[in-house]
């Protein structure tokens, strides 16, 4: 008996009473994030969160690194191939794709989580002369505002979300 009050008590505390303080509290003191960081363009459609990356193909928008998942949420994550699998075909593949000059590695490389909107500012600035040709701007001012852009990274180099500075050339444009 002593057992099924223990049982019946700890899941109405831990099953049911602290799972529901907690969405409370991420409502009132987190709501953007809590509801998940959703963006949407200039004619109020959902087009996705600010902490999912999206597949990007056309010229004029900046891409985002390769994903192991191809950008899907319900099997995310990283792949545990090694160079000698056919990683290194898609390595080459992707290096042949890239840029003119000298691409950025974190364009070659998939995404740890196989879901992450952020690149370093150097694989943004990469992109930026393919971008301003197929938008008609004027590279120079495209780089000024991929780097007004920039956010702080999180014990590593400055970010960019890629999904973001779409939707605002989208929306300036």
């Amino acid at each position: 008996m002593i057992a099924i009050r223990t049982l019946l008590t700890l899941t109405l505390l831990l099953g049911v009473a602290y799972p529901l303080a907690v969405t409370g509290l991420a409502q009132v003191l987190f709501p953007w994030q809590a509801n998940g960081s959703q963006l949407t363009n200039d004619k109020q459609e959902l087009v996705g969160s600010a902490l999912l990356a999206q597949k990007f193909e056309r010229a004029n928008y900046f891409h985002s690194r390769p994903s192991a998942s191809d950008f899907a949420t319900v099997g995310s994550g990283a792949t545990n191939l090694g160079m000698s699998s056919p990683l290194r075909a898609e390595f080459a593949s992707n290096a042949a794709k890239a840029q003119p000059g000298n691409p950025s590695p974190a364009m070659l490389t998939r995404s740890g989580s196989g879901l992450d909107p952020h690149l370093p500012l150097d694989a943004v600035l990469s992109q930026v002369d393919r971008v301003a040709r197929e938008r008609g701007l004027d590279p120079a001012m495209l780089t000024e505002r991929v780097k007004s852009a920039t956010q702080a990274g999180i014990l590593g180099p400055q970010v960019v979300n890629v999904l973001e500075l779409n939707l605002q050339l989208d929306k300036d444009a």
